[in-house]
């Protein structure tokens, strides 16, 4: 049971370092091209407002229409984002 905590907690400590380390990597990136990421932040804002919009209409349904079309529009979002950022 012990050698089952220790190889539990060692995985958990490579995916922390993982974690930590592509966090570094990736503000390295973010410090290194300053305008990109404050165009990339505010596009993420603007993605947010416009999901925000999509939710308020989604809130006008009746329940069971609000869970169906919000895993829809998650659908339609996942794989818009799939089609525009990987496979270009």
């Amino acid at each position: 049971m012990a050698m089952a905590r220790s190889s539990r907690a060692g995985r958990e400590a490579d995916i922390s370092y993982l974690a930590v380390s592509l966090f570094d990597k990736v503000r390295s990136i973010k410090n290194s091209n300053p305008a990109v990421a404050r165009n990339i932040d505010r596009l993420e804002r603007e993605i947010r407002e416009r999901l925000e919009s999509i939710q308020a209409q989604i809130a006008k349904l009746n329940k069971h229409d609000r869970e169906l079309v919000t895993v829809l529009v998650i659908n339609g979002l996942h794989r818009t984002a799939d089609e525009i950022l990987i496979e270009r």
